[in-house]
Formats: structure tokens, sequence, C-alpha cells
């Protein structure tokens, strides 16, 4: 009569006595980073707070709108968005697992049984039930509880990894929006150099139709004029793809972006931006690092969830039961069940096969412990890089405008010195040439200078929320 007693209070002592979190606890990894940038770092970039929304130094309205719209539409960052959600889901249906858990039932059933003496019957038998059952998982060495932490783990995980997604993607759609803006300035300037051919074009035909030059000068400059139609078309072509691209960043079909194609706007710049902090800002700042780290924590409980599986496990079920009988002839019969029992179950054999879940686990943690040491090199890689790129294409930039100037003033006088006979068409051309090609590649040192600003604004960690 006394063994279920007993037996209950075994079972308290038994949960109140034993329970325990088995497993390592997370240790925050330590890494050594230079105290400063190896790269130089211009002024630009030595003073003042760091921009939060980094696009908005280059002073361009439309890039802050197209930006805005991509955060909210791009079809990349809104699959993050749903991972994000999934994982608090997981996390919650974990977090209840080891909680008590109750499920209810019932049922009804009507027996009529007929019986012939002549025009004798019996009547009709009823009965109903209704039930309870419970289940109660013990958490006895904390497998649930480190169950509980890889879920949290992972769903901090996945809402970095969306932020890491918005760092690319605004960083893309500036990218892709200063190549289009700088093909625009490259369309321009061909367009011009274009007319300024024509013009020379004129200017050779009447001074050959004078006989004061051959004619093989204005088959030459027929042929400029040519080279420089062939021109305009690939960056049509170009212009269109890019706007298209920028189409698609935000989550719309390519061609729809027609107000981005008409607005002509400059290649975006930067005047003025802001102190760039030491690497070591870059653990806090980027999301990819902050991913990284909390792999390792995820992998860290999974270690001990591991564990726990070496350990005996000790799940309460129970059940409560109500109901009637009514025969026919016979009083009503109600009755209530209860149970409540306590199950143990400890691993004796298995060929070894949970010891070594603990050790692919413990693998797992030191795997995580190298994909964030990667990622922290990488990120401080990305930022040495950017800085490179803005130095060289600054220099390169400023070198080139005063190269522009000199062959404006060589084309200048060497048209003056055709039309007095001192030199040849050639010399004309080449001249011209010169100066056409300078000013392409200070419209393309131009697009790299921005994009290096971007590159180093982004690899910074930037800001998407």
């Amino acid at each position: 009569m006394h063994r279920p007693g007993f037996a209950a209070a075994g079972v308290l002592a038994l949960v109140l006595g034993a329970c325990a979190t088995v497993g390592p606890e997370y240790e925050p990894p330590a890494m050594e980073l230079p105290a400063a940038y190896h790269a130089p770092v211009p002024a630009l970039f030595e003073r003042g707070a760091r921009p939060g929304r980094w696009w908005e130094l280059f002073g361009d309205e439309q890039l802050d709108g197209l930006i805005e719209r991509g955060l909210d539409a791009n079809l990349e960052l809104r699959t993050a968005a749903s991972r994000v959600r999934e994982a608090r889901a997981l996390a919650r249906a974990v977090a209840a697992r080891g909680g008590l858990s109750i499920d209810a039932g019932g049922g009804a059933t009507a027996d009529w049984l007929s019986e012939r003496r002549g025009i004798s019957e019996s009547g009709t038998t009823r009965s109903a039930e209704a039930f309870l059952d419970a289940l109660w998982t013990v958490d006895l060495y904390g497998g649930l509880e480190r169950s509980r932490q890889a879920a949290l783990a992972e769903a901090g995980r996945q809402e970095a990894l969306r932020r890491e997604v918005a760092r690319l993607v605004s960083a893309e759609i500036a990218r892709t929006y200063i190549a289009l803006r700088a093909t625009e300035r490259r369309l321009e300037l061909t367009r011009q150099s274009l007319g300024l051919q024509r013009k020379t074009l004129q200017l050779v035909r009447a001074r050959v139709e004078a006989g004061l030059a051959p004619g093989l000068d204005q088959v030459r400059a027929q042929a400029a004029v040519a080279a420089l139609e062939a021109d305009i078309g690939p960056l049509r072509a170009e212009i269109a793809r890019l706007a298209n691209a920028l189409a698609v960043l935000l989550g719309a079909p390519p061609g729809s972006l027609t107000e981005v194609t008409t607005a002509h706007a400059p290649i975006p710049s930067v005047q003025a931006g802001g102190a760039l902090g030491v690497p070591l800002d870059l653990l806090r700042r980027r999301p990819d690092v902050q991913a990284a780290e909390l792999l390792i924590v995820a992998r860290t409980a999974e270690v001990g969830v591991a564990l726990a599986e070496l350990y005996p496990r000790l799940t309460l079920p129970g059940s409560l039961s109500l109901g009637y009988v009514n025969a026919p002839g016979q009083s009503a019969v109600s009755f209530v069940l209860a149970s409540l029992s306590a199950l143990v179950n400890a691993p004796l054999y298995d060929g070894g096969e949970r010891r070594a879940n603990v050790e692919a686990a413990e693998e797992r943690v030191a795997q995580a412990a190298l994909i964030y040491r990667e990622t922290v090199l990488r990120a401080l890689e990305e930022v040495e890089a950017a800085l490179l790129a803005y130095d060289g294409s600054r220099r390169q930039r400023d070198a080139l405008i005063e190269v522009v100037e000199n062959n404006r003033l060589a084309y200048e006088q060497s048209q003056q010195l055709y039309r007095q006979g001192f030199v040849t068409f050639l010399d004309v051309l080449d001249s011209q040439h010169q100066w056409n090609a300078s000013l392409q590649q200070l419209a393309l040192a131009e697009r790299d200078v921005s994009l290096a600003v971007v590159a180093l604004y982004s690899s910074l960690g930037g800001q998407t929320e």
C-alpha cells in the first residue's frame, strides 16, 4: 500500500538532487588584432564621427532612395528575414520541449441489443469517457537547456546573417548605381568627342576641297568619327544592363527603373567622411563576425546536448480518465481513473556511438572557432584592400586631372597649327585621341574612388537598420 508514495518521494529527490547541466560553457574567442590599420588612412577618414548610414555621405538623394527601397524589397534580404522568423519559431519549439505537455481526448458509444422472446426487447447501453494525458521530461543533466541555448544562438546567428545580407545588398546597390552614373558620364564624353570630331571632319573636308590638304586626311577624319560612333552602342547597352541589375536588387523586374536612367546625375562623390576607428571595432560592427561568434555559441551548447545523451533520462507520464456506463436494467456507473509513473531510460551499451557524437560535437566547436578567426581576418583584409584601393584611385584621379588639361591644350594647339599648315592631320588626330582617352580614364578613376569609399564603409560593418 505504501510503495507508490515511496516511489514518488524517490523521484522527487532524484529531480531535486541530481539535476545538473553538463558540457562546457561558452568562452569568447581570443583574437589579437593590430592597434591600427597597416594601409595609409587618408585625412578624409581620420576625423569626425563614423557615419551610420554611410551612403548619405554621397549627398545623392536618388541613391538614398534606392538603398531604402532595396533594404525593404530585396528578395534575398526578405528570404534572410524569413530565416530569422523560422529560427525564432524553432527556438520557441525547443524551449517548450522540456515543459509539461498535456493532451486531451474522449469518446462516447451506444450499443443497442434486441432479444426476441415473444415481443420483449432489451434497451441500449451507453458509455462515455474523457481523458487527459500528461508528460513531463525532467532535464536531469541539462540536455534540454543546452538545446535551448543552441536554438537561441542559431536564431541570433540568423539575425546577424540577415544584417550581413543587408550590408552586402546596400553596398551592391551603391556600386551598381555608381557604375551606371560613370557609364552615363562616359557616354556623355563620347558624344562630346564625337561632336568635336565631326567639326574637325568639316574643317578637313573644306581644306581638301580647297586643295590645302590631301584626301587622305578626310578619310582619316571620317574613320575617327566612325570609331566614336561605334563606342556609343556598347555604352548604351551597359547603362541598360546596370539599370536592370538595379531593378532586380530592388525586387523589381528589369526595365522598371526608367526614372534612374532619365535623371542624368553626376558620378556620386564623397567630400567629407568620418573616422574609421581601429581594427578591434570590426568585432562588434561586422554582422558576419557576430554570426561567426554565435556559431561558436551554438556549437558549444551542442556539446552539452551530446554529453547529456550519456546519462539517464527521466520522464513522468500521467493520465486522468472520467467516464460513465449506463446499461439497461442497471444503475449508471461513473468512474475516475488516475495514474502517475516514473520512467528512467539509462544507456548501457551502444558500441561507442554516443561517445563518438560527443567527439564530433567538440570538433564542430573547433571548426567554428577557426571559421570565426578566418572571418575576422577576411574582414580586416577587406578594410585594408579598400584603403589601398582608395589611395591608388585617388592618386590616379588627381594625376589624370592634369593629364586631361594638358591634352586639351595640346588638341587646341594642334588644330591651330594644322590650319596654319605647320603640322599634319595625324598630329591633330593623335592629340584628339589622347584627350578623349584621358577624359574616359578620368571618368573611370572618379568611379573607382567612389567605389573604394563604398567598399571601405561597407567593410567597416556599415549600418543597415
